[in-house]
């Protein structure tokens, strides 16, 4: 009685692994839903990257990227871009079938505070939506958390368009890339009056090989308090900002809007250029960090890299 109970339920866990395998095999992720950080894709954005090169177990970035691919290798196009100037620095990463690569950013980039691009490449972009990435970061600060990258899938079969100079034309319009955040918010932030959270938001100019910085945008701000009251402000951008919540020019000020034991939230907006980024908070009891939400998207969005 009791060898038999055990056949049967052998059996049926042998069942339930290979109709789990058949089920996965079955329904791949949609290459036509919307950007986010939970699945894989063809570009990666990586929120934030900083490195202390004199002292980098105080501060550092180790980012990690991954080719989920079972069969197919990868090669990734790295631009890195300095938060302050908008300068761009490029490098290579190839990827074979399963494999998963990290690097530190104090090797990398040393010293500079921004975001990181990967670009799936074959001699210019292509379609590749196996890739997934992470990235630890903690900074000199205290201030520490675990990102994921923002994954964008390519959804067009063809090859990126040629702009006639050397460049590759990356077309965010739901038919050849997915669409990129118009819209994105910090879902809830405790008073500042204990906690001190940074905000840090990229905003990708439309061209990555001229290195003229692009003009300052401006994203309309909502502040919301935990009784759905509002006030606006706006954040200027360039290529990237990095700023504490506390800062924020809120009528009253932002501890008065938010005191002590209350919490908010609030939403980043710009009709004209995408926006992405993260939130690491330093407090007395939580610290870490995570994304910003997507909110809204654009219509379409066009940077153009180097075909190579």
């Amino acid at each position: 009685m009791t060898r038999f109970y055990f056949f049967r339920s052998a059996t049926v866990l042998t069942l339930f692994v290979l109709l789990s395998l058949v089920g996965w095999a079955q329904l791949p992720t949609p290459t036509n839903s919307v950007m986010s950080d939970i699945k894989p894709g063809s570009i990666l954005f990586f929120p934030k990257y900083s490195s202390n090169p004199s002292s980098p177990q105080l501060g550092d970035t180790q980012i990690n990227i991954t080719n989920t691919s079972a069969n197919r290798a990868v090669s990734l196009h790295l631009f890195a871009v300095d938060g302050s100037s908008c300068s761009v620095a490029d490098s290579f990463v190839s990827l074979t079938a399963n494999q998963t690569a990290s690097f530190l950013m104090s090797d990398f980039d040393p010293g500079v505070t921004g975001y990181l691009m990967g670009v799936a490449s074959d001699g210019g972009p292509t379609k590749s939506n196996f890739l997934i990435g992470s990235e630890y970061i903690r900074e000199t600060d205290g201030r520490s958390g675990f990102l994921q990258a923002y994954t964008v899938a390519k959804i067009s079969d063809d090859p990126a368009p040629d702009d006639g100079n050397g460049g590759a034309q990356l077309i965010f319009n739901g038919i050849e890339y997915e669409r990129l955040p118009s819209s994105v918010g910090l879902a809830s932030f405790n008073s500042q009056v204990t906690d001190n959270t940074q905000i840090n938001i990229l905003s990708p100019s439309g061209n990555y090989i001229d290195s003229a910085a692009p003009s300052a945008a401006s994203l309309f701000t909502l502040v919301y308090d935990d009784a759905e009251r509002s006030l606006s402000t706006s954040v200027r951008v360039i290529c990237y900002t990095t700023f504490n919540l506390s800062s924020l020019r809120v009528s009253g000020g932002l501890n008065n809007v938010v005191s002590a034991g209350r919490t908010g939230w609030i939403r980043f907006s710009n009709s004209a250029r995408p926006i992405m980024g993260a939130a690491l908070t330093r407090g007395p009891v939580f610290t870490g960090g995570h994304n910003l939400h997507i909110l809204g998207l654009l219509n379409s969005y066009t940077i153009t890299v180097p075909n190579f």
